[in-house]
C-alpha cells in the first residue's frame, strides 16, 4: 500500500461539524431569505418563515423542531442575507447566516440534515485580505468565512502632503522629505499588513489605492506576502468599495481551486491511483477513512438513497453492506446527506461540482488519501 499523501489544491475552509448530527431524527433543514434591505424586513422574515414552518410541518418535522427554529428567526435580517437551520426534536443543531440570497426558500425533513445547498453556498468563500491605501495610511480588512472579520487602520504622519510648489533647492528638498514621509507611512501599512497575514493566513491580498502608495507598499513587503497580492486598478478609495471587488477575485480563485481539484480527480482515475467513482466505491472508501476529497454533483444524486448505521462513517450504498458491519437496524437517507454525513466524519471535504462531466452518470467522486 502507498504511502498517505495530500492534495495540494486549496479546500473550502467552512466544512459542517459533527455537531450537526446530534439529537434525534427526523431533521428539519431550511434555508430562510432574510434580506435586510426590504422595507419593513422583519415583518417579511416573519410571513416568509410561516410559509416555511407550514412546510417542513406538512414534511413531519417535530414540533419541537419547528419551535427551535422559530426562536432564532428574530433579528435574523440584520445578521445576513439567509439563515439556514438545522434542528430535530432535541432542539437546534446548527445555524448560520450567509451573506448571499439562496436561489429560493427550501425546506427538507429526513433522516439527515440536508446540507448540499449549504456546502455550495460557503465553498467559494476563502480567507483574504483587503487593502485600500494612499500615502497618508491605509484600511486593511481581513475577510474570515468562519469567524468575524477584522479592521486595522494604519494612520501615518502628514508631511504636507497636499503643497503648495516651492522652487530651486527648496523644492527639491521639500519633495525629498515628502518622499521619506511616504515611504515611511508605506512602512508602516505594510508592517501592519504582515501581521495580518501571519494571523489570518489568507489565500489572497487584494490591494488598491493610489499608485504612489502601492508601489511603496510592494517595496516594503517581503516575498511571503508579495506572491499573494493581487492588485486592482480603480477608484477602490475606501476599503468596502475594494471589499467589493476582492469578493469577485476570491470567487474565480475557489472556481478555479474547483477545476484544479476535479482536474486531479481526473488524473487519478486516468492513473488508477488514488480515486474512487461512483457512490459505492465512494462510501466504501469512506468507510474506511480512505477518502479525501468528495465530489458531489446534486443533480445526478437526487432522488437517490444509501443507507448508513449510528457511526458517521458507517454508510454504504446498500443495506446489506451496514448490516455485514454490524449494525441491525440501518437507516435509509438521501444519498448525498448520507455521503456528506460519512464526509463529516472521517474529516473529508465535501465539494458540490454541478454539471462535472469528470464525475460521469452518477454524479460522485472521490480523491483518496492512499491507494
Amino acid at each position: 500500500m502507498a504511502s498517505p499523501t495530500t492534495n495540494n489544491r486549496a479546500l473550502p475552509v467552512i466544512q459542517p461539524s459533527q455537531e450537526v448530527y446530534s439529537g434525534t431524527p427526523p431533521f428539519a433543514t431550511v434555508y430562510l431569505t432574510t434580506e435586510g434591505a426590504l422595507s419593513q424586513a422583519g415583518d417579511v422574515v416573519q410571513t416568509r418563515w410561516k410559509n416555511l414552518r407550514r412546510e417542513i410541518a406538512d414534511q413531519g418535522a417535530p414540533e419541537a423542531a419547528q419551535d427551535a427554529i422559530e426562536q432564532i428567526i428574530g433579528g435574523a435580517h440584520a445578521k445576513g442575507e439567509t439563515l439556514v437551520a438545522v434542528a430535530n426534536r432535541d432542539g437546534l443543531c446548527f445555524d448560520a447566516h450567509l451573506a448571499e440570497l439562496p436561489v429560493e426558500d427550501q425546506a427538507f425533513v429526513g433522516s439527515l440534515p440536508a446540507l448540499t445547498p449549504f456546502i455550495a453556498a460557503t465553498q467559494n468563500l476563502l480567507p483574504h485580505v483587503v487593502v485600500a491605501t494612499d500615502r497618508l495610511g491605509a484600511e486593511i480588512l481581513a475577510v474570515l468565512p468562519e469567524t468575524d472579520d477584522v479592521q486595522r487602520d494604519v494612520e501615518g504622519k502628514d508631511l504636507h502632503i497636499t503643497r503648495s510648489a516651492p522652487g530651486g533647492w527648496a523644492q527639491r528638498r521639500f519633495q525629498q522629505r515628502a518622499e521619506n514621509r511616504w515611504k515611511a507611512n508605506a512602512s508602516q501599512v505594510a508592517e501592519e499588513l504582515v501581521r495580518l497575514v501571519e494571523k489570518t493566513s489568507p489565500r489572497l491580498v487584494v490591494v488598491s489605492g493610489d499608485v504612489r502608495a502601492v508601489a511603496s507598499l510592494r517595496e516594503q513587503l517581503p516575498d511571503r506576502v508579495l506572491e499573494l497580492i493581487e492588485e486592482v486598478q480603480g477608484d477602490y478609495s475606501n476599503v468596502d468599495d475594494a471589499a467589493a471587488k476582492a469578493a469577485e477575485l476570491v470567487t474565480k480563485l475557489s472556481e478555479r481551486d474547483g477545476k484544479d481539484l476535479l482536474e486531479d480527480f481526473r488524473r487519478e482515475r486516468a492513473q488508477k491511483d488514488r480515486y474512487a467513482k461512483g457512490p459505492e466505491n465512494t462510501l466504501a472508501a469512506l468507510a474506511m477513512g480512505q477518502a479525501e476529497t468528495v465530489f458531489i454533483d446534486p443533480a445526478k444524486t437526487e432522488g437517490r438513497t444509501a443507507w448508513f448505521g449510528p457511526e458517521l462513517p458507517n454508510a454504504a450504498l446498500f443495506r446489506e453492506v451496514v448490516v455485514a458491519a454490524g449494525v441491525d437496524e440501518p437507516v435509509e437517507g438521501n444519498l448525498a446527506d448520507v455521503i456528506i454525513r460519512a464526509a463529516v466524519g472521517t474529516g473529508a471535504v465535501v465539494r458540490v461540482a454541478e454539471g462535472a462531466p469528470e464525475l460521469g452518470p452518477t454524479g460522485v467522486g472521490s480523491i483518496l488519501r492512499y491507494a
